[in-house]
């Protein structure tokens, strides 16, 4: 069973994302604030995820 780098990247956005979307929404990163980035992480970190599978014919 491998599991292909670009599963693992989207697995961490979407995690990083619900860590800044739950734990620090007021939180301001240079001009962007925690909420909304968190939330834009985890839709490109599913992105991501998806057409990783949708490559790999083989599953994880």
């Amino acid at each position: 069973m491998q599991i292909r780098l670009a599963t693992i990247f989207g697995v961490l956005l979407v995690v990083g994302g619900a860590a800044l979307w739950l734990f620090a929404r007021d939180t301001e990163f240079f001009w962007f604030r925690g909420g909304p980035l968190g939330a834009v992480l985890v839709v490109v970190g599913a992105i991501d995820i998806v057409s990783a599978r949708r490559t790999d014919r083989r599953g994880l």
